[in-house]
């Protein structure tokens, strides 16, 4: 592991490990103040609406200012908030408007920080190792997801909510530390444009590639049609198979299956990265069939791990690939619009399903998502860049003329980053 993407990754991991604390703590953190169901709700949608907001504005501070200074930024402010309201929480004095403010920044540090450290990875590891660290990354993440909400569980049991928090706050503390150290490279000059033409640049550099914008129109509609096995299958299953220990023992599964695909891509570089990537994604329409009709919890278990595996590959194979084909210099910028789909499109999904499998029935909605999962899949495989691209055992990208022509484009040491026709 090369030094400056190992201090990357323990402070990434460590925050991780904080962020997978949180689910499980608002909500009991609500709860103990006299919150509600609806509470909840709400402080979680206004965290999420301050991600999306924001994620722009994230993405263009981060091909314009110092990515590792953002990071810390993030940082050393999400550690402030959070020791804020743990402090509070001890001292009996919060309501739900505070955890709301303190979810609603929480929200936009996240939409500030996470553009940056996509733009950061690959400037802390050589380009062949790239997916491997993406991988890692994924890994540690699924991990964390993992035990999280297990450490959470037990004190807020056994102790106060508060101190969950600030146990999140020394998260945020370590990861500001291990980000602080890291050297990087200096980065290209860029050149004095105001904020907005930045912004303005960020939308044409993702408009020009026709292969990046269509892939994220298909991801869209492929987290639509998930959205039927997030809402329906607590409802299924609690009906079927006993409940929340069922669910729990999918989600688990789930867990499981993601660490699976983070190791299968920290080992495999597949030869049409792209197109083998997203066959991937269609393992998911298992998990929608896996709901019709009464089946054995084994295969809602056995589907669960096969769909998350598929998923975690892909997210580690497309999260390299853009960082492959996108120049530096507007990489942020252009990774927001990724984000920004998957969260704007997904909260609808969730409303959604709900009145749709009340009023034409739940085996109808399933039939639908997977429809929606296929169909992303199909659409995404014609296109010819996506299916055109391919890696060799070293891992250097080829199959598009600016790829396989570096010198004519000037760059020979650097053939990526000419990617920039669609």
């Amino acid at each position: 592991m090369e030094r400056p993407f190992r201090m990357l990754w323990i402070g990434r991991t460590t925050s991780s490990f904080g962020d997978a604390l949180m689910p499980v703590t608002l909500a009991f953190a609500v709860l103990s103040v006299g919150g509600s169901a609806s509470d909840i709700g709400t402080v979680l949608a206004a965290s999420t609406v301050a991600k999306v907001v924001l994620l722009m504005l994230g993405g263009t501070l981060a091909d314009r200012m110092s990515r590792r200074l953002l990071l810390v930024g993030s940082d050393t402010f999400l550690l402030v908030i959070q020791a804020g309201v743990g402090v509070l929480l001890l001292a009996g004095r919060p309501n739900v408007a505070v955890l709301t403010g303190a979810a609603v920044c929480y929200g936009a540090a996240a939409a500030i920080g996470k553009p940056a450290f996509t733009g950061m990875v690959p400037q802390t590891v050589s380009s062949p190792r790239l997916q491997q660290a993406n991988a890692l990354m994924g890994i540690s993440r699924s991990t964390a997801e993992i035990l999280g909400p297990l450490v959470a569980g037990i004190l807020v049991a056994t102790t106060a909510v508060g101190w969950v928090y600030l146990l999140d706050a020394v998260t945020f503390l370590v990861s500001a530390v291990a980000v602080g150290l890291l050297k990087l490279p200096p980065s290209r000059p860029r050149g004095r444009t105001s904020f907005f033409t930045d912004l303005a640049v960020g939308w044409r550099e993702m408009a020009s590639r026709s292969w990046y914008w269509i892939a994220l129109c298909c991801h869209a509609i492929w987290n639509l049609g998930y959205c039927a096995f997030m809402v329906l299958g607590p409802v299924i299953l609690d009906r079927q198979a006993g409940g929340a220990s069922a669910w729990g023992l999918i989600s688990t599964s789930m867990a499981v299956g993601a660490l699976a695909g983070g190791a299968l891509s920290l080992r495999w570089r597949p030869r049409h990265p792209l197109t083998v990537a997203h066959l991937g994604l269609a393992l998911t329409a298992l998990q929608l069939a896996a709901l019709i009709g009464p089946s054995p919890i084994l295969v809602s278990v056995a589907a669960a791990v096969a769909a998350m595996a598929g998923v975690s590959f892909v997210n580690n194979v497309w999260l390299t690939a853009i960082q492959r084909l996108i120049p530096e210099e507007v990489l942020s910028r252009v990774s927001s619009y990724d984000w920004l789909v998957s969260f704007t499109v997904a909260p609808l999904g969730f409303v959604a399903v709900g009145p749709l499998s009340g009023r034409i029935g739940e085996t109808e909605v399933l039939l639908l998502g997977a429809a929606c999962v296929c169909l992303s899949v199909v659409a995404v495989l014609l296109v010819p860049r996506i299916r055109s691209l391919r890696q060799d055992r070293h891992g250097n990208l080829h199959g598009w003329p600016e790829l396989d022509e570096p010198a004519r484009a000037g760059l020979a040491d650097s053939p990526v980053s000419t990617a920039r026709s669609s």
